[in-house]
C-alpha cells in the first residue's frame, strides 16, 4: 500500500523580480546631451558622470552615487531629468 502524502504538491513559481528598488534614497539627475554620449549631473552629491547610450543613463547614474556616498546600488534610485 503507498504512502500517503503529508502535503499537496503544487508547482512552484518564480517569484517575480523587481526591477526598481523599493527602498532607499532618491537622487534627481540632470541629463543633457553631447556629441558623444550623455553628460549626467548629480547635485546632491555634486557628481558628473558619462553615458555613452541613453539606455545606460540611470545605471551610470546609480553607480557614480553609490560610489561616492557608500550606499549600495540597490538602495539607491534616480529620477532623470532631460
Amino acid at each position: 500500500m503507498p504512502t500517503p502524502l503529508l502535503h499537496t504538491v503544487r508547482p512552484q513559481h518564480a517569484a517575480r523580480r523587481v526591477t526598481s528598488p523599493t527602498i532607499g534614497q532618491c537622487f534627481d539627475v540632470e541629463v543633457s546631451r553631447e556629441l558623444n554620449g550623455w553628460l549626467i549631473h548629480i547635485p546632491e552629491i555634486d557628481g558628473v558622470t558619462h553615458a555613452s547610450r541613453r539606455a545606460t543613463v540611470e545605471l551610470a547614474a546609480r553607480r557614480c552615487i553609490a560610489t561616492k556616498t557608500g550606499i549600495p546600488i540597490g538602495y539607491v534610485a534616480v529620477l532623470v531629468h532631460l
